[in-house]
C-alpha cells in the first residue's frame, strides 16, 4: 500500500508541475487545454455515437477542446493524424487504437511529448508497456463479457427451438462474422461466443469465418456468398458487430429468410446501437451486447479532465455509473439486450 501512495502521490505531482501550465497555453492558438482524438472510423454507428457523446461532453463543460481526426480503419491514416495532432500541440491524447501491435511506439510518442496517452475502445497495453510511461490510461469495454452474451442469447434461443438444427445434424451449424484482423474485441468475441456454446452442452461446426472489419456492406457481401454456396448447411451467424449483423440480416432477406414461418435465422451481435435495437424488434435480429458509447464518450472526457487537474483516476473521482476502475484500466460493462428488454438499451 505504501507504494502505491507514492506511486499516486508522484502521478499528481507529475501532473501539476508538468501539465498545469499546458492549461493556460492550450494548444497552439488555444487559451485552453487541446485533446487530440484519433477515431478508428467515424463512419462506424458506435463510434459515431461515442464520438459526439465526447465532444457533446466537452463543448457543454467548456474546460477542453476536443480535435478529433478520423483514421478511415487504416493504420498510416492513424498514424498519420497522431503525428498531426502531436504536431499542433495537444495536451492529451486519446487513441481508438487500430496498429495493435503498435502501442509500444505509441506511448513512446506521448512520453516524448509530455503528454497523458488515453488508449480506447481497443485492446489494452501489456503490463510491460504500461511500464514505459505512468500517464497512459486503457478505456475500454470488457470483450470478453460480449463474447459470453452472444453465447447465452444462442444457447437459449437453441435449446428452446429444435427446429433451429435445420440440417438434423445434432450440431449448431454457424458462420462467423469477424471484425478487424488481430483486433482483440472481435478475437475474443468470436472465441467466448463459442466456447460459452459448446460449454452448455451444445456442437457446433464452422460453416465459414469472414473478415467484415466491421463494415454492414462487406457482411451483406459476404454472407450472400456463403448463402449462395451453403445456404442449407447455415443454422446461426455470430456477428462480432452490429452493423455486420445488420449487414448478414439483408443478405439472409434476399435469401428468403425472415418472410414467414421457418424462415427465421438466428443472429447475434454486439453494440446494441439504434439500428441493431429497432431490428430485435422488428424479430430479425435474435440479441445483441449493449456497449454503451455515450459511457464510453463521456468516461474518456472525464478521464481526461481528471489528468489535465492532476487528480487520481478512481471510481469516486470518476462517478459514472457502468464503469469500473481498475489501475489504469476503465472498463465498461456489457449488458445484454433481446426483445424482453429493448428499453434498457436506451442512451
Amino acid at each position: 500500500m505504501k507504494i502505491i501512495r507514492q506511486r499516486k502521490m508522484v502521478l499528481t505531482a507529475f501532473f501539476v508541475l508538468a501539465l498545469a501550465p499546458c492549461v493556460f497555453a492550450g494548444g497552439r492558438g488555444q487559451d485552453k487545454p487541446v485533446a487530440g482524438v484519433c477515431w478508428y472510423n467515424f463512419a462506424d454507428t458506435f463510434i459515431a455515437n461515442a464520438r459526439s457523446t465526447l465532444n457533446k461532453a466537452a463543448q457543454a463543460d467548456g474546460a477542453i477542446v476536443i480535435r478529433d481526426a478520423d483514421s478511415l480503419g487504416e493504420i498510416p491514416t492513424q498514424t498519420s493524424n497522431v503525428n498531426n495532432l502531436l504536431t499542433q500541440g495537444v495536451n492529451i491524447l486519446a487513441v481508438n487504437n487500430i496498429n495493435f501491435s503498435g502501442k509500444a511506439e505509441l506511448i513512446t510518442l506521448a512520453k516524448n511529448n509530455n503528454i497523458p496517452l488515453l488508449i480506447i475502445n481497443s485492446d489494452s497495453p501489456s503490463e510491460a508497456e504500461f511500464a514505459l510511461y505512468d500517464p497512459v490510461y486503457h478505456i475500454s469495454s470488457v470483450a470478453d463479457q460480449s463474447g459470453r452474451i452472444m453465447a447465452e442469447h444462442a444457447v437459449k434461443y437453441w435449446k428452446a427451438h429444435p427446429e433451429a438444427d435445420r440440417n438434423k445434424n445434432g450440431k449448431l451449424d454457424y458462420v462467423m462474422l469477424l471484425g478487424l484482423v488481430d483486433h482483440y474485441d472481435t478475437q475474443a468475441r468470436a472465441k467466448y461466443s463459442i466456447e460459452g456454446v459448446q460449454a452448455a452442452g451444445i456442437s457446433t461446426n464452422l460453416v465459414q469465418e469472414a473478415i467484415c472489419s466491421y463494415q454492414r456492406n462487406e457482411a451483406q457481401n459476404q454472407v450472400a456468398s456463403i448463402l449462395q454456396a451453403r445456404q442449407d448447411d447455415v443454422e446461426f451467424i455470430f456477428a462480432c458487430s452490429d452493423d455486420m449483423a445488420l449487414g448478414a440480416i439483408e443478405a439472409l432477406k434476399a435469401a428468403g429468410f425472415f418472410k414467414g414461418p421457418g424462415t427465421f435465422m438466428p443472429v447475434v451481435s454486439v453494440d446494441a446501437t439504434a439500428v441493431a435495437v429497432q431490428a430485435i424488434k422488428e424479430g430479425t435480429l435474435l440479441g445483441t451486447a449493449l456497449n454503451n458509447p455515450v459511457i464510453l464518450g463521456n468516461a474518456t472526457y472525464k478521464v481526461m479532465k481528471l489528468l489535465l487537474e492532476g487528480k487520481e483516476i478512481n471510481d469516486a473521482n470518476l462517478a459514472i455509473p457502468g464503469t469500473r476502475v481498475v489501475g489504469h484500466h476503465v472498463y465498461i460493462d456489457f449488458v445484454p439486450i433481446d426483445a424482453g428488454n429493448t428499453a434498457a438499451a436506451a442512451y
